[in-house]
């Protein structure tokens, strides 16, 4: 612990020598901080030499990530706090910071613009990550912010728009289409790049590196800037990979001794989920101690039906696995979702091998010795460390009042990473005795989060056709999203066993609701939110049952019968009494998350639950 201390106050204290004259109350009060934090470590470790061992191990990265909703307010939540983050065991932070449009390009044009708007909200955004970065370093916790590179000022734009984009981008803008995808290949593109790299580190040299954002670029916070990710579609990317990847390794880790974590996702079969592409790119890249390649666990979002990600745990490059804590597509911490064991051992349906693309089993048994979880690819030697996204992923709502569920993700699947040779029910043990939990009362906690893991499967998804995994995210419900789902359910004569499968899902939330009554909290804020949280799950699951009966009612044309009529009837009376019940426990408590709408996804009402329901009616 003093070690690193120490290490990391050598190189701050080197990194503040390359800070400029204007931000001298910046270098004096992390000066003070550091030399401080010397003197008392130094201090310390005469009265603990003998009791240290002196073993060299693989450094890991326990990483945190706060990530904002686009366009909205910031989170307000303990993880933002690199003090908390230390306290933790995290050692470094991939902060939501656009660290790529807060400076200059003297290097590119001598100049920025005479656009004083632009160059005022520039100004302003790098003092106020002065001030985050400063706060960090002062708590002994890296900086790796979330990058959007070849994202660019307008003054930019205009002066090298032409020179950056490809010829297809090009007849666009004649065309009257506004289109700002840099093409990789082009020179000036290369050029700015390295300008853009090396303006970051100039202007903040306290970072203690970068994370590349690949995959999907959001302006929606940045409105004097324009750009987009600059990889094409296909195997035509993997020529981009390349060039960019070896101009970061060059001007972030050989140049600057910067680490880079470069972000593999993407969508359709591409970096994040083809190993033949994985390996097309990442064999053609010289491996060095300060590069990094970020994987989520899964082959896909953060979805449940889905294999385990075949991209890790292959190559020469070291890899950190990234790990959503309120997944948007389930709940985003509204109510219990434990995805700790999954992530460590493995999901339950991965003893079946699942078709990627379907989201469905296949018939099979998985190969046994196949990676399942990331205690599985251990000895491959590559497992550097992990990114928990403690908060953030997807759009608008849930908004949660209580992080007691996103705290429970976050902490067995860091301090697991921390120490892989513990099993998950270890690591899962020592959270539920932090929170007082204990005996029978421990056990209790473990079967209701247990619980959660079909309950939310079973609830959401199936186990007997395929599955439109984003009918429900966020705070939607896209009733039009299940139509094939719901034809081929007919077809393969699979609806009784569906329905089945959300009245057991029905009945585990009633069961997680009467153990949440059962289990006994220190805090009592912290009890009322596991219990309306429960309750909130018991009502969201209750509902989707009830939705699920209404969608094969009208797919079959069963509602046409006098039998049907019944059936919908009774349905739309449970339906409409479980929200009111909702509405009702949202007012109950102050520690219940937002509700859920009736709305399609980004409140479109076309598609919607609520449409298809008010349609249902008229029958």
């Amino acid at each position: 612990m003093h070690y690193s201390v120490i290490s990391l106050s050598i190189r701050n204290l080197h990194r503040l020598s390359t800070i400029g004259t204007h931000d001298l109350s910046v270098r004096s009060s992390v000066m003070i901080c550091i030399i401080s934090n010397l003197l008392l470590c130094l201090a310390g470790i005469s009265l603990q030499a003998q009791q240290m061992p002196l073993v060299s191990s693989k450094p890991r990265y326990i990483l945190d990530m706060v990530h904002n909703n686009p366009g909205e307010k910031p989170f307000q939540t303990k993880y933002n706090s690199p003090e908390y983050l230390k306290s933790q065991g995290f050692n470094g932070m991939v902060a939501h910071w656009p660290v790529n449009c807060a400076i200059v390009y003297q290097e590119a044009d001598g100049h920025l613009s005479s656009d004083s708007n632009e160059q005022l909200w520039i100004q302003n955004k790098a003092k106020e990550i002065d001030a985050k970065l400063s706060e960090c370093v002062l708590n002994g916790i890296e900086v790796y912010p979330f990058t959007d590179f070849l994202v660019f000022p307008e003054s930019i734009w205009r002066r090298y728009g032409n020179e950056m984009v490809s010829e297809t981008e090009l007849l666009a803008k004649r065309q009257g289409l506004k289109n700002r995808k840099p093409d990789m290949q082009r020179k000036r593109t290369q050029k700015l790049l390295r300008a853009q790299i090396s303006g970051i580190f100039n202007r903040f040299p306290l970072l203690g590196g970068l994370t590349l954002r690949f995959g999907e670029t959001y302006l929606h916070d940045t409105p004097y800037h324009s750009g987009a990710g600059p990889i094409r579609d296909g195997q035509l990317g993997i020529a981009d990979h390349i060039t960019m990847l070896n101009i970061l390794r060059e001007e972030v880790c050989v140049k600057r001794n910067k680490k880079l974590f470069y972000r593999t996702w993407d969508f359709g079969f591409n970096f994040h989920t083809n190993p033949e592409y994985y390996l097309a790119v990442t064999n053609k890249i010289e491996p060095h101690p300060n590069l990094f390649f970020v994987i989520k666990y899964q082959q896909d979002d953060f979805h449940r039906m889905t294999p385990f990600n075949p991209t890790i745990g292959i190559g020469r490059h070291q890899q950190l696995i990234e790990s959503q804590s309120r997944m948007e597509a389930y709940g985003k911490g509204a109510h219990p979702y434990y995805v700790g064991k999954g992530v460590i051992d493995g999901w339950p349906e991965t003893k079946f091998v699942i078709d990627r693309t379907k989201h469905s089993f296949t018939g099979g048994f998985t190969n046994q010795g196949s990676p399942r979880g990331l205690k599985d690819i251990l000895s491959k030697g590559l497992f550097a460390g992990v990114i928990t996204w403690s908060n953030g992923g997807g759009w608008d709502g849930p908004y949660i009042k209580s992080e007691l569920w996103n705290d429970l993700n976050t902490y067995v699947v860091a301090k697991w990473a921390m120490q892989p040779q513990k099993k998950e029910e270890e690591i899962f043990d020592e959270y539920t005795s932090k929170i007082g939990l204990k005996g029978y009362q421990a056990d209790l906690f473990r079967e209701l989060c247990l619980l959660s893991i079909e309950g939310v499967r079973k609830g959401q998804l199936n186990s007997y056709v395929s599955n439109a995994v984003w009918w429900s995210r966020d705070e939607y419900f896209s009733a039009s999203d299940n139509e094939g789902v719901l034809a081929e359910a007919l077809q393969l004569g699979k609806v009784d066993r569906i329905l089945s499968e959300k009245a057991e899902s029905t009945a585990i939330w009633l069961r997680i609701e009467a153990i949440s009554k059962q289990i006994c909290l220190n805090r009592k804020e912290d009890q009322e939110a596991l219990e309306v949280s429960c309750h909130y799950g018991r009502i969201k699951y209750s509902l989707i049952e009830q939705m699920w009966i209404l969608m094969f009612q009208k797919a079959s044309g069963g509602y046409k019968k006098e039998s049907g009529k019944k059936i919908v009837a009774q349905s739309i009376r449970e339906y409409d009494r479980l929200w009111t019940e909702w509405h009702a426990l949202k007012g109950s408590s102050e520690y219940c998350a937002t509700l859920y709408t009736d709305l399609a996804f980004r409140k479109k009402r076309k598609g919607s639950i609520g449409e298809f329901v008010d349609l249902m009616r008229k029958y």
